[in-house]
Formats: C-alpha cells, structure tokens, sequence
C-alpha cells in the first residue's frame, strides 16, 4: 500500500521518523497537513534512510503517486475541525484501495468513511485500528473463578510510562525496540497506540478500556494475554508502553486518575521502570517524588527518566479548562539534563538525543542483568 498521510501532523511524527519499522506492505508515499498547523511546505526525512518527502496543504499539490490513505492519529479543540478534516478524505476515497484508520473519530465520521469505502466504485477497504474488540476476539475468556490466580511471567518486562500523555512514550519505545533489536534480542512489544500492527507489533489491548468488564477481571486477563504470546513468542525480553496518564494532574483534570497504571502493575511485575517526563527546569526533588510514588503505589521506583520538551500551561490551562502544553527546543532539554541533573540520584536523559537514548538504554539493560552475571565481567 503506497499511503497518503492525513491530517499529518506532530503526532505521526514518530511513524514517519521510524518508517524502516513499517511491514513491508505499508509505504508512505506522500504527506498533507492542513493549513494553519504550520507544518506545510516542510521537507520530511523518512526513517534513516534518504528519502525526503514534502509537506504538502492540499491534495492537488500531490505529484506521488498512492493508493491508500492513512488517518493518523490527531487533536482537534473542536469536532467541526474534524468534520472539515473527514469531509476532504471523503473526495479521496472513490480513488482510493484502502484507508487505514488510527485516529479516534467520532462514532459519526466513523461511519462516514465506512459508508464510503463500501459504496465507492471500485473496492476501497477501511481498516479501523481503533475498533474496540471485545475480550472474545483476543482468544480470552471471562475467568469463572471468583478470585483467579496471576501467572508470573518467565522473560523480563520492561515498562515504559508516562506522567501524562504526549510526552514521548510511543517515541521512546521505539528508540528502545531499535536498540534491543539491533543487540540481538527477540523483542514482544506491547505499545501505547492503535496502530502498532502497522509497525511489527501488538496495540495496547481494547479490552482493558471496556466499559463492562469489572477491574479485577481486566487484571486477570491483561496476565494472560501477555502470558498467552509470551508462550507462542518465546521472546528474550517483554517492552510495555502503557497509554495514558500515571496519575490526575489535579482536582480538575483527572484524566482517568490513573486506573489504568494501577491495573496494568497489578497483571505484571516489572523488572525495569522507564518514567517520561514533562520538563523540569531544576528540580531533582519533584522527580525523585515521583520514584517514590511508584515505589508505594505499584512497588516499583523509577529506574530512569526521559525528560519530554513540553511544560503545562497552568494559568491557560485553568482559563480554557483543558490541559494547555508548551514547548521548547530540545537542545535545551539536554542542556538541563546535562547541567541540573547531571547528579541526580535517578538518571535523567532526553531520549531523543541519540547518544543520551544510549546511556538510557543502557542503564536498563544493567538493571536487568543479574548481578552475579555482572561480576564476572
């Protein structure tokens, strides 16, 4: 499938940076971002590799050549943005073979495309990475017994977490599934978003936000889900990104409360803890906080940070009462890294940077040898 990207924007960027991890079947041929979300006219490197793709604002500036559409993933503040946004991909689809859904549309659009694909002229499959498949689809069943027992897992798990959403977590685990990879290990990756299967890999499972089954049951059969392909498998190490926020940023914004942190620690016993963060411009003590409270919470400190560019708006935030991000360069991330928390008792990195992504990286593989192994060498 040679894929147009639409709406492209921030959020794709971690697919389109690590495009070499796309199946082979998937290849993105052209990308198109809406005027006004500033990304038009940019030159877009994919992958490692040297191809180099334009941004363009409008279908007729497209000169390469596609079959299939990709709905990425994607924010709106008001629902007639998204309705804009489905109204131009419904001009596409008569042309189209597929369309590839990973963004979470109202229930309404959803159908819309449907609809499309089914009565365009020549066969146009819409493939919905975010339909919510209940529990039966996954090969589970509900446990009958009334207090069913976990089975622990005999690989190491690696869990990649997060303060609050956007703020690197799919990106990072990406970096670390490169490096596990390319040092020989067979890797069964469990990530953040629908998308994954697009990638190699297994999506976060829809069950555990279905709405009718009790916690305790999601508990038991979030275990055995994982305990189900770590037997078919046979993997060297387990690497799960968990979606979501750890915990409510305050009275007012909740964001789950963490639910879902809670059930996930409960099915699975991590053997490493890789915490993202929103940037912190000097305090240790707030991230050392924020070990600890994992340590009580999920019996589980943090083993490493990475430290994401974005800080919380907190007067824009309370003004339009939704959480209001900013964000800086980058290179300052480092910077601070480099300067600030260059003692901290909990290593800090920007994981971003290919060499700190590195250091990252190895501070967990020391956490999962064993000590003995380690005094040899």
């Amino acid at each position: 499938m040679r894929m147009l990207v639409f709406p492209y924007g921030h959020d794709c960027e971690p697919i389109i940076r690590h495009a070499d991890m796309l199946e082979s079947c998937y290849e993105i041929a052209a990308l198109v971002s809406p005027g006004g979300w500033g990304l038009a006219g940019k030159n877009i490197r994919l992958g490692s590799g040297r191809d180099i793709l334009p941004v363009h604002e409008t279908f007729g500036e497209v000169t390469e050549e596609f079959d299939s559409l990709f709905i990425p993933p994607f924010e709106t503040v008001a629902e007639r943005v998204e309705n804009r946004l489905v109204d131009k991909m419904l001009l596409l689809i008569p042309h189209l073979s597929h369309v590839l859904c990973a963004a979470r549309l109202t229930e309404a659009n959803r159908k819309k495309i449907k609809a499309a694909c089914c009565h365009a002229s020549q066969f146009c499959e819409f493939l919905d990475f975010c339909e919510h498949n209940r529990l039966e689809s996954y090969g589970l069943t509900v446990p009958i017994e009334k207090y069913p027992s976990l089975k622990l897992l005999d690989v190491p798990v690696v869990v990649v977490a997060g303060l609050w959403e956007k703020i690197d977590k799919f990106e990072i685990s990406l970096q670390l599934r490169e490096r596990f990879i390319q040092d020989g290990y067979r890797v069964l990756q469990i990530g953040s978003r629908d998308e994954c299967e697009m990638m190699g890999f297994h999506s976060f499972p829809q069950f555990m936000f279905q709405k009718d089954l009790d916690g305790a049951i999601k508990i038991t059969c979030f275990n055995r889900w994982i305990q189900q392909m770590v037997e078919r498998e046979q993997p060297d190490i387990v690497l799960l990104t968990i979606p979501g926020a750890l915990q409510d940023f305050n009275e007012q914004f909740t964001r789950g409360y963490g639910l879902l942190h809670h059930e996930v620690f409960q099915a699975v016993v991590p053997d490493a803890l890789l915490m993202c963060t929103f940037y912190v411009s000097e305090s240790q003590q707030a991230l050392e906080d924020i070990s600890v409270s994992c340590k009580y919470k999920f019996d589980m400190p943090v083993d490493v940070f990475h430290m994401s560019n974005l800080y919380i708006d907190v007067n824009d935030s309370e003004e339009f009462s939704r959480i209001v991000t900013n964000s800086i360069y980058r290179e300052t991330v480092s910077e601070t890294v480099a300067k600030k928390f260059r003692d901290s008792s909990i290593p800090v990195f920007n994981g971003l940077n290919p060499e700190e992504c590195d250091r990252m990286y190895e501070v967990l593989i020391e956490k999962l040898t064993p000590k003995d192994v380690q005094a040899v060498f």
